[in-house]
């Protein structure tokens, strides 16, 4: 199995929430937030941390973040305990504020660090507070918008990001919301979100794959196959209900497709629950759930399509789907012009 990242390994980047205590209100005023804001600021100048994008709404934040030293975990500490303080204080209350301690996932990929500054940006427009995430004050799509922004912010990285997006030699911010990418497809909402959820790995593919040629995309198929145990599997790269219409409209194309003399196997829905394993990191109940087939059946069907990856035409038709989800995928141009 892969190994876990540790949680202070030293220059890693890392995609940080928290949310309030049964979704309650976390930051009520505006003060609140720029205190909150004030303790992220003075990690930063200890040293602890850098910011490179954040987002602070009612109920909750989100922050992407590196840790040069690897310690991100005293940063945090620091900046939650302090604000759960002077919240308590200001409302003469005590006890918890926060659901837990934090999450925190470290990211590996560019891609996926792309995709994250999108998600973060997008959160108060999704939330229906802002028409556009540059008028919202409380982000760093505002402060990108306009050249300026407070010192601790760190800019580098986004805007060497920016630039290879729009090919200038040097940042405007006019070229923000291109790079950014404006309103977030539902897609990668939940991709984000089922990443928060899943558990750590230092190995990711979304580099490797977004953007691959069909037989790049083969190659790391049959590669994962040969590693497949049962159990681990990796990291989602992409949403489910994007392979479930990926499937339903290559059948609808192409008709039904059955393999196998003696009892013949629906091979759409052996490739749709391959796929919801591999590229969604579903369990065996959930890619069931989603193929209507049972929990067993999923195994079953799984089995099946690591051995087909062993036949050329199988193999060769699966990598041309993966090919056409990931190309339609809405971040693999970002990406490309910004490596």
């Amino acid at each position: 199995m892969p190994r876990t990242p540790r949680g202070d390994a030293p220059d890693v980047w890392h995609h940080v929430m928290n949310r309030g205590l049964a979704r309650r209100t976390v930051f009520e005023t505006d003060r609140d937030i720029r205190y909150f804001l004030s303790r992220l600021a003075r990690s930063v100048r200890a040293g602890l941390i850098e910011v490179h994008a954040y987002c602070v709404l009612t109920t909750h934040f989100h922050l992407l973040v590196r840790s040069p030293r690897g310690e991100l975990a005293e940063a945090m500490r620091r900046i939650q305990n302090e604000y759960v303080r002077w919240f308590n204080r200001a409302r003469r209350r005590d006890g918890t504020l926060y659901r837990g301690r934090y999450r925190s996932r470290a990211v590996h990929s560019l891609a996926y660090r792309l995709i994250l500054v999108r998600y973060i940006d997008a959160n108060p427009v999704s939330a229906g507070l802002v028409p556009d995430a540059r008028l919202y004050p409380h982000g760093s799509a505002r402060r990108y918008a306009w050249e300026c922004g407070p010192i601790w912010l760190a800019r580098d990285w986004v805007e060497a990001s920016v630039r290879a997006c729009s090919g200038a030699e040097r940042y405007r911010a006019e070229d923000y919301p291109r790079f950014s990418g404006g309103t977030l497809s539902p897609s990668i909402e939940r991709l984000v979100e089922r990443r928060l959820e899943h558990a750590a790995s230092d190995e990711d593919p979304l580099d490797e794959l977004l953007g691959a040629a069909p037989r790049e995309v083969l190659g790391w198929m049959r590669r994962k196959a040969k590693l497949a145990d049962g159990t681990s599997v990796g990291v989602p790269v992409c949403d489910g209900n994007d392979v479930i219409q990926l499937i339903a409209r290559a059948r609808k194309r192409d008709g039904d497709w059955w393999t196998g003399m003696t009892r013949p196997v629906d091979t759409w829905a052996q490739v749709q629950v391959g796929l919801l394993r591999d590229l969604c990191a579903a369990t065996f109940a959930e890619a069931g759930l989603r193929t209507t087939v049972t929990t067993g059946g999923a195994w079953s069907h799984y089995q099946r399509h690591l051995t087909s990856l062993n036949d050329h035409a199988y193999a060769q038709r699966v990598a041309n789907l993966v090919h056409q989800l990931l190309s339609e995928y809405g971040v693999g141009a970002n990406f490309q012009r910004s490596v």
